[in-house]
């Protein structure tokens, strides 16, 4: 026979009460663990065959009710619903179902003393317990033991973070065009919400302007970049030694002569360096020049023949330029052609490696003596001694980069572009296969699925058009890219049924499964705020998402990528406020000019990653979850460790932050965390209040009420005196029955954290404010100080952190509002973890794999 303990709570009125843990776990295995197609009703019965919705119905009939008719019913109820509440409507379990946010309203109300108010009947300790676990058992039951659905999801555009990770992504640039988009609303908590992601006129201009600015960035033509195309004539050469001029310029040099000149590179790549020369006797043969560079270092070797009629030969070489001035020496090598082969393994004669050490020894005053005066005009010989000027230099043509080798291109082009038409003239050929082979990778990642023909032929189409009317094909392709950056499929996640089985179950109401092309864009959303990766797609288009192995191989992968770093940035930092520290600065908080200049090294940015640091180290070390509160190492940069007055390594390197031991230091946890301290505190003093509402909302997620109207706030409470404390202040404020209820937890909660200031900084000790940093909670558990506080809550509200940790997961994973039907897959997730102390990873991987994530209850559209 199943035993159920009387509804109490274990250690204090926050902790879950052990029957309803036991109620939930056998309805937890009847209903939500098992697949969706089959779950129903629990089949779970007691001795006497009664089910556990059976037993939760019959303990509210006779002591939950009636204590709700006592303490609450007279003042919500038909004929007299005070601030529109009516609490007769949950007299039953059925009443229950229908009314299923009035119940929760009630719940919450009931834990936090909120009602009844002061001056009403108060009922005892006692009967408040057993009200509200009754009502919450009850409210438990009705949202589980029918089949549990996983709730529809709105189609939703990306928030700003996607948007900026997903061209990041796309395009492998650091560009951030939705900064100047308007700020996301937040819904749930979080800012990817699909409910509130709404899409403005104003919104949609951005789109347009984004979209142009990136393709602007991704895309370059290199017939508008800077291009050099220079020719040197041989009376525009430098020589060293002797030399003469025939009569078109050409310059004749000695067997030790040397010709140079000197050029600047626009931009790196490759060059193309055309030499026409040649030797003057033919009884020469081919002779072998070299090409230095000013070091000496030999850069080519070129082979000329002589030629009757006065023609010279040509040749070419090809080599890699970096950008600014560079000076080209060529001289005869001596050698004959016909020798060369034998050479080919000499020390002498490889190309980059070689010296020909008399170039590097020439000082710049000898070279500017080469240099002629400007007007100075060369006198054409007529009559040139070949014997002795055996070689012509006619002319030196440099021409680049090369549009493949140029480095001022965009890093992504080439890979974007991964196929350029032939152009002949003014015409481009061959561009729809160019465009498509170029558009369908870049496309199937955008729009995340796979992509046909008819998916690319828009696009396609629209390049083929621009480039027949005369524009660049590279000017087509930013036009198509930006098309399909202002495209519902990139903008929008729309998740409908794709098989012919989905419609049916969705037609029929029920949840539909997503396919494994739905599942890689949940996961890549959920943990990288971005688009899914190739791999994901690949995995995906083999139908693998679908089966739970294949899935957790691809979790566990991403997870491990740098891009989950989004959950700290985006997850974290929105579970916990963090975004509040934008647009503070901190150097105007502090008082002295010491503490000015000390805090106005610290930024929003070095706070907050404190706390995503932490979190994403229990995440991928799969930590127990209340070490969020209980961690004595932080992860913090040399700023922040200098404001806790901490030893940072002098071994990180480059590292942002380091792992440093705090706990000596009275930090334990995201409690410790300045940033945290900062954003429950106002500018210039602290509040045990916010600091207490902050614990409440997210570590135990139980928010308090909104206050009754009329409540006057703490400057506007009578003060016992000119130098009241804080703590005294306060004592004052709860003598309002309004406000007693609720700040009686709050304002304890809050006393703990009083070691530390407003900016965070731990008090000295003989600091007076520290001896505020006491108090007791419900259950009779008094704690002295932040360290004492933060295990205690880490001991009792272990489960009620682990909830808080899913409910917000799974919030932030299928981007919409928990529904009071959701419980159930929530406590399934508690129910699987627990033996393993709610393991940070263990939470997140049982979020994906519960109902909500893999499913979705579509809407179809009317035919």
């Amino acid at each position: 026979m199943i035993e159920f303990e009387p509804p109490r709570r274990d250690a204090h009125r926050f902790a879950l009460p052990t029957w309803v843990t036991r109620l939930r776990a056998l309805s937890v295995t009847a209903f939500c663990l098992m697949p969706l197609a089959t779950a129903g009703a629990s089949d779970v019965k007691s001795a006497d065959s009664k089910t556990p919705t059976e037993i939760a119905e019959e303990n509210w009939a006779t002591t939950g009710w009636p204590l709700l008719q006592a303490y609450c019913v007279d003042c919500h109820n038909t004929d007299y619903p005070e601030a529109e509440v009516d609490l007769s409507l949950l007299e039953t379990l059925q009443g229950v179902q229908a009314n299923s946010e009035l119940a929760a309203h009630a719940i919450k109300m009931i834990e936090f003393s909120a009602m009844p108010p002061e001056d009403a009947e108060l009922p005892s300790l006692e009967e408040r317990r057993q009200l509200g676990d009754q009502l919450d058992a009850l409210v438990y039951h009705a949202a589980c033991d029918l089949r549990p659905r996983p709730g529809h999801t709105t189609a939703r555009r990306l928030n700003r973070a996607e948007y900026n990770n997903a061209i990041r992504d796309l395009f492998s640039i650091d560009f951030q065009p939705a900064d100047s988009f308007p700020s996301d609303e937040v819904g749930g908590g979080f800012d990817n919400n699909a409910d509130v992601l709404s899409l403005s006129t104003m919104l949609m201009d951005k789109y347009l302007t984004a979209a142009e600015d990136v393709t602007s960035k991704i895309i370059a033509d290199p017939a508008e970049l800077p291009q050099l195309n220079e020719t040197f004539a041989g009376d525009t050469l430098y020589i060293l030694g002797e030399s003469k001029t025939g009569s078109f310029g050409q310059r004749y040099i000695t067997e030790d002569g040397m010709a140079w000149f000197e050029l600047d590179i626009p931009v790196g790549g490759e060059y193309t360096i055309d030499i026409v020369a040649s030797p003057q006797r033919e009884s020469l043969g081919r002779v072998v020049s070299t090409m230095h560079a000013v070091d000496g270092t030999l850069l080519g070797i070129f082979e000329h023949e002589h030629r009757d009629g006065g023609s010279d030969d040509n040749e070419s070489i090809r080599m890699k330029l970096d950008p600014g001035t560079h000076r080209f020496f060529f001289r005869m090598s001596g050698l004959a052609a016909s020798e060369r082969e034998q050479h080919k393994d000499d020390p002498d004669w490889q190309i980059g490696e070689s010296v020909f050490e008399p170039i590097g020894k020439i000082d710049d005053e000898k070279l500017e003596e080469t240099r002629l005066a400007k007007g100075t005009t060369l006198n054409h010989d007529r009559d040139i001694d070949t014997d002795k000027f055996p070689m012509r230099f006619n002319r030196f043509l440099v021409k680049g980069p090369s549009t493949s080798t140029r480095e001022d291109l965009p890093p992504g082009q080439r890979q974007l572009l991964k196929k350029i038409p032939e152009r002949r003239g003014e015409q481009y050929r061959n561009v729809k296969p160019a465009a498509k082979e170029s558009l369908k990778p870049l496309l199937r990642q955008a729009f995340r699925c796979e992509i046909g023909d008819e998916d690319l032929a828009p696009y396609v189409n629209l390049v083929e058009r621009m480039c027949d009317r005369g524009d660049s094909y590279y000017e087509a392709m930013q036009v198509a890219i930006s098309a399909a950056l202002v495209s519902p499929r990139f903008l929008f996640r729309v998740e409908v049924p794709e098989s012919e089985a989905s419609r049916q179950l969705a037609e029929a109401g029920e949840p539909a499964p997503l396919s494994s092309t739905q599942l890689a864009s949940r996961l890549s959303f959920f943990l990288w705020s971005s688009l899914p990766d190739n791999e994901l797609l690949d995995a995906a288009k083999r139908n693998e998402l679908v089966k739970p192995d294949k899935r957790a191989e691809q979790v566990r992968r991403m997870l491990a990528d740098p891009k989950s770093d989004s959950l700290g940035a985006q997850f974290a930092r929105q579970w916990f406020a963090l975004g509040n520290l934008d647009g503070r600065d901190l150097s105007d908080l502090a008082a002295s000019d010491g503490e000015k200049k000390a805090a106005g090294t610290l930024t929003a940015e070095m706070l907050s990653s404190e706390t995503e640091q932490l979190f994403l180290h229990l995440l991928r070390e799969n930590r127990p979850i209340e070490e969020l509160l209980t961690s004595e190492t932080t992860y913090i940069g040399p700023e922040l460790a200098a404001w806790y007055g901490v030893e940072y390594p002098s071994d990180q390197g480059d590292k942002e932050f380091a792992a440093i031991h705090v706990g000596d230091r009275g930090r334990k946890g995201v409690l410790g965390h300045a940033g945290v301290l900062m954003i429950t505190s106002y500018p210039t003093r602290n509040s045990p209040v916010l600091r207490g509402k902050w614990i409440l909302e997210n570590i135990m997620g139980t928010p308090p009420p909104d206050p009754p109207p009329g409540v006057p706030t703490l400057e506007e409470t009578e003060t016992a005196s000119a130098n009241a404390s804080l703590r005294e202040q306060l004592e004052l404020h709860r003598a309002d029955p309004g406000c007693a209820s609720c700040h009686r937890v709050m304002d304890q909660l809050g006393f703990g954290l009083e070691d530390f200031d407003h900016l965070g900084r731990m008090r000295a000790a003989d600091d007076p404010a520290r001896r505020d940093a006491t108090g007791e909670l419900p259950g009779g558990h008094s704690f002295e100080g932040a360290a004492e506080l933060t295990m205690l809550l880490a001991d009792t509200e272990r489960q009620r952190l682990a909830e808080t940790t899913v409910r917000r997961m799974l919030t932030f994973a299928i981007g919409r509002e928990l529904r009071p039907s959701d419980r159930c897959f929530v406590d399934a997730i508690l129910a699987k973890t627990e033996d393993q102390n709610y393991r940070v990873r263990d939470l997140l991987e049982q979020v994906i794999l519960s109902p909500p994530f893999l499913n979705h209850q579509a809407e179809l559209p009317s035919p």
